[in-house]
């Protein structure tokens, strides 16, 4: 028997790793059992690590240039698709919102995303076919055009002077051409991953609430909406393009918005590509069961996290499936999985199994203990 074991973090002592291990343990009577253990957690910033353990593929360590020009140090992986050579990145660490508070107002308005640029020119440079762009929040505000202007763009004003290097390009925007990027990516095919659903300008703008967010001056934000509304205005022109109507496309500040416009392809569900990407349907075809564990199924974040995503994808593919959870708030008939059954984990007192480790606090040992016993009940009723 087949059986796929993942989890999330339940607590913040009971991670995702623990979890797993405890599944497998309560497992074992099972046997003869081959275990799938995905390595995944769930968090973004892991997953490149996580990644890297399931696909294999090398880290590269790449120097570049922050928000204000100061050297930053990233690490990307450089792994294979079907024999494809992909880089992925996570650019999460390019702007942390937390450090906002360290510039000021024209710090801010003035700060590029130029070295996102150099980012994805190294990986081209390490003969990726394909870059993928993890986007997660961000105080960016040029709209990603520091990051085209790194690619070779082209951008000048409204008197068309050229726009030089080391300013936000956005804010005095007048042209764009596009002419070194799409020579340099003809062949590269850009796929951009995003938790959030704003757009690039509209009522929606990601931009603009990032400006207001980080405090800029209101004079600022003013000028912020004009010139975005001009950049859109020139894509729909020049690109066929409205980044009002992209869903994602203010991701990263716009980030994801500026690569649409170099044909990038923007989805907001990262588990649905990891999955297409590892080849799931092949690679897990013949499993013939699978024990999952998160802390909550609610109505929010629950359906596009990973957890959520693999019980939609082993009911699509069959596969019985028990799903553990510590709470569950989404109603029975929006939640119409029929091969995932879902299990509230009870609350075990006084039970001491052999393979809880005693050092751990008591209300820890208690859940894991219920995660241990809850999967050896279950177990019993698969065949």
């Amino acid at each position: 028997m087949k059986i796929l074991v993942a989890s999330q973090d339940l607590t913040s002592e009971l991670n995702a790793s623990i979890s797993r291990g405890l599944i497998q343990q309560g497992l074992v009577e099972k046997e003869p059992s081959e275990f799938i253990l995905l390595p995944f957690d769930g968090q973004q910033q892991n997953l490149i690590s996580d990644l890297q353990q399931w696909n294999g593929g090398d880290l590269q360590d790449f120097v570049y240039y922050g928000p204000n020009w100061e050297s930053t140090q990233i690490t990307y992986l450089l792994t294979k698709f079907a024999d494809q050579q992909t880089a992925v990145i996570d650019t999460s660490d390019f702007t942390d919102r937390q450090l906002t508070s360290q510039y000021d107002h024209h710090d801010l308005f003035h700060a590029s995303s130029y070295g996102l640029g150099q980012l994805i020119l190294d990986a081209v440079t390490n003969e990726a076919k394909e870059v993928v762009l993890l986007i997660d929040d961000t105080s960016m505000i040029d709209g990603g055009l520091g990051m085209l202007q790194a690619l070779g763009a082209v951008i000048t004003d409204e008197s068309g002077d050229p726009i030089p290097v080391g300013e936000n390009p956005l804010i005095n925007f007048g042209h764009i051409d596009f002419a070194k990027p799409d020579e340099l990516l003809k062949d590269i095919k850009l796929t951009v991953l995003v938790r959030e659903t704003a757009t690039y300008t509209g009522s929606d703008s990601k931009l603009v609430d990032n400006g207001r967010e980080i405090g800029l001056l209101s004079d600022q934000i003013v000028r912020l909406d004009l010139r975005t509304n001009q950049f859109n205005r020139a894509m729909r022109k020049e690109r066929n393009l409205d980044l009002s109507t992209i869903v994602g496309a203010g991701a990263g500040g716009g980030i994801a918005g500026a690569l649409a416009c170099l044909d990038a392809t923007i989805s907001n569900s990262t588990y649905q590509w990891l999955f297409e990407r590892l080849d799931f349907k092949k690679e897990l075809a013949d499993v013939d069961a699978a024990f999952l564990a998160t802390d909550q199924v609610n109505q929010t974040r629950f359906t596009s996290s990973f957890v959520g995503e693999l019980a939609k994808f082993c009911n699509d593919q069959n596969i019985r499936t028990v799903l553990m959870t510590l709470i569950r708030i989404t109603p029975a008939d929006e939640w119409n999985l029929p091969l995932v059954s879902t299990v509230v984990l009870p609350k075990i007192v006084g039970i001491k199994l052999p393979i809880i480790e005693e050092h751990v606090a008591t209300s820890e040992r208690e859940l894991q203990q219920s995660l241990y016993l809850t999967t050896h009940e279950v177990a019993k009723l698969i065949n």
